[in-house]
């Protein structure tokens, strides 16, 4: 089984499925033994660069050497970096790879033949209806296939010998609204109608007609315009619009037609174009004989309807779903609840690790993290080498899975029927996530439903994100608030907050604590002979002595400057007077070291609470305080 990744990017919001549509055409035939992997973005739909970085990202997951054929779509791809790298990627693999729309050193090219299409249109103008003044209403300049279009009327013109003031060349984008811009631009710098108007593509003869019909203006009365593309606007808009017609699916077949020929061993040309014709309507005074179906056309806009109201809805539903989870555990079992509005084989949701420890669990059982520092590990280029499969959907089966996974998932599709499989990125702006990978997508594609799936799912992800977030910084706050920055101890804030429910948790129990103060001998002394920062030291290395030698129930405080107390379980008087020693040993051992400049010793002080009894836990440490001052003072009374 051979395999091919389509690598594209889409117009906005809209998916370009004519390219898989024509793929999967030829990869279903007889003749051929194919899976087909796309791998998809969604960027420049809004002004966010960080954002389209993170939908770029895509294009860096496959790892192309797998693959036996490349086809690429970066015509609507504005970020330059993003498309050198992974031209630069492709060119370095070696492997047969086909650029639809775009040229590019090494790559074969396949598309319609602009130049000769807008000649074919320039030429019906001049010719049959005697024009001599022209508006060209262009997409982007940077794009090759608008460049071929915009050099070729200019080129005509040369040969009609028109001077170069019978004609304006404007360049805009391909939607309705540059239409409008031009129409707009035309009228406030009071410039008369031309003859003609040729637009880039038939959304911007549509944007130029309803803003001249708005105006009480209109087509062929008041000037010719054509478009290109013959969508369903142009077929079926008042004027119908002249425009350029060819099978945008033949474009996906012939790519994959060629691949297979590559592989046969045969010689393929670099360049390959599909055929065309231009089609003359009403907007340029003309009449064609091309059958329209209004009703069919009415019939399919209704379904198409239908089916966008029920997605929006599922959408909906599962947003509201997604907005209420608390964590990754939860959000997943949201998704198979609209897998069956997807209407495919499988789907699989793969995520960094990092980013499944951060969000996957509960936020109190977590330890405080800067989760701020966690996500600037987090990739911005490429995938980590190792990810977590956090579910699969397959043969109608749901499963949880948070399993390590390498590369795509699935890996291999070669032991069953020619398929495909959609790759889509998710992120929080420009930091990668993972992707998400639907099997048979091609109900999505054709209804143009995926941005509306991936919008909810990355807007969910960041939400729960930010909740996480918003969770952890605020027991990082709590924690700072209840324990000592120099320790990580308790401090007195923790003690007056948490003490008497651990306390009355010992007593609820019947259990025996031990209530134990300690005090870090000749502190001042240390701090005005050494310096503040060795009697800091001195203070940590006396806390990291206490924490080696209490159980693990034990709550360690620091009270004061010099001051520590540890309540813990009670097991014998033998085993605290032990604990008191073997402190005093380590002080000593970090003295001899060098880890500090003077021997260090602790005075102590030590009770033991009775279950029974209605003592506070106020009165047993001011009795184990008492004590510890107690053997303090001794020990200033010995060193007299």
């Amino acid at each position: 089984m051979k395999k091919i990744a389509l690598i594209m990017e889409s117009w906005g919001r809209y998916f370009t499925f004519a390219w898989p549509s024509g793929m999967l055409r030829k990869i279903r035939s007889p003749s051929a033994d194919i899976d087909l992997y796309i791998f998809n973005c969604n960027a420049n739909w809004n002004d966010d660069a960080m954002f389209n970085k993170g939908e770029h990202n895509i294009f860096e997951l496959p790892e192309l050497t797998a693959f036996d054929g490349i086809i690429v779509d970066l015509t609507n791809t504005r970020d330059s970096e993003a498309a050198d790298r992974l031209l630069d990627r492709i060119r370095r693999s070696g492997v047969p790879a086909i650029s639809i729309a775009n040229r590019y050193d090494g790559l074969y090219y396949v598309s319609v033949d602009n130049y000769s299409a807008m000649c074919d249109i320039f030429d019906h103008l001049y010719d049959k209806h005697g024009c001599r003044t022209f508006r060209f209403i262009m997409g982007s300049e940077e794009n090759y296939e608008n460049s071929m279009r915009s050099r070729a009327l200019i080129d005509k013109a040369a040969e009609k010998g028109l001077p170069e003031s019978s004609y304006t060349m404007h360049y805009y984008d391909y939607d309705v609204n540059s239409g409008v811009r031009a129409f707009r631009e035309m009228r406030e710098n009071n410039e008369g109608f031309p003859d003609a108007v040729i637009c880039a593509n038939d959304n911007i003869a549509v944007g130029f007609l309803l803003e001249a019909q708005s105006m009480g203006f209109d087509a062929p009365a008041d000037f010719l315009i054509t478009g290109f593309d013959d969508l369903d606007k142009s077929r079926y808009f008042t004027p119908r619009i002249s425009t350029v017609s060819y099978m945008r699916e033949d474009i996906g077949e012939l790519c994959v037609d060629m691949l297979m020929k590559i592989w046969a061993g045969q010689t393929v040309p670099e360049t390959c174009y599909i055929s065309s014709h231009p089609v003359f309507w009403e907007s340029c005074g003309c009449t064609s004989d091309i059958a329209v179906d209004l009703r069919q056309h009415a019939k399919d806009s209704i379904i198409w309807n239908i089916d966008s109201e029920y997605f929006a809805n599922d959408v909906v539903a599962l947003d509201s779903r997604l907005s209420r989870c608390g964590n990754m555990g939860e959000m997943i079992k949201c998704i198979p609840a609209g897998i069956s509005t997807f209407r495919c084989d499988a789907m699989y949701l793969v995520v960094d690790k990092l980013f499944e420890y951060i969000n996957y669990g509960d936020v109190e059982s977590m330890e405080p993290v800067d989760i701020s520092g966690f996500e600037k590990e987090l990739h911005s280029v490429g995938y980590p080498e190792e990810m977590t499969l956090i579910f699969s959907y397959e043969n109608g089966l749901y499963n949880e899975c948070r399993k390590s996974v390498r590369g795509l998932v699935p890996t291999l599709m070669s032991d069953e029927k020619p398929s495909d499989i959609l790759f889509l990125p998710i992120h929080l702006r420009e930091r990668c996530i993972g992707y998400f990978a639907i099997k048979n997508a091609v109900y999505l594609m054709e209804k143009q439903f995926i941005f509306g799936i991936m919008n909810a799912l990355i807007s969910g992800i960041e939400q729960l994100h930010e909740r996480t977030k918003l969770a952890v910084t605020n027991k990082m706050l709590s924690a700072m608030y209840h324990h000592d920055t120099m320790t990580k101890f308790w401090n007195r804030s923790g003690f007056t907050d948490c003490a008497q429910e651990y306390f009355n948790k010992f007593r609820a129990e019947g259990r025996r604590m031990a209530v134990i103060y300690y005090d870090l001998d000749r502190l001042k002394w240390i701090n005005d002979t050494f310096g503040h920062d060795e009697g800091d030291r001195s203070i940590r290395l006396t806390a990291k002595a206490i924490g080696k030698n209490v159980s693990d129930e034990a709550m360690c405080f620091r009270l004061g400057g010099d001051e520590f107390l540890v309540l813990d379980r009670f097991v014998s008087d033998q085993e605290l007077n032990g604990r008191c020693s073997s402190i005093s040993e380590v002080l000593h051992d970090d003295f001899s070291k060098g880890a500090v400049r003077s021997d260090l010793t602790i005075s102590a002080g030590y009770t033991v609470t009775d279950p029974l009894s209605d003592e506070t836990l106020e009165d047993y440490v001011k009795r184990a305080d008492d004590m510890m001052y107690s053997c303090k003072k001794a020990k200033k009374m010995n060193r007299k």
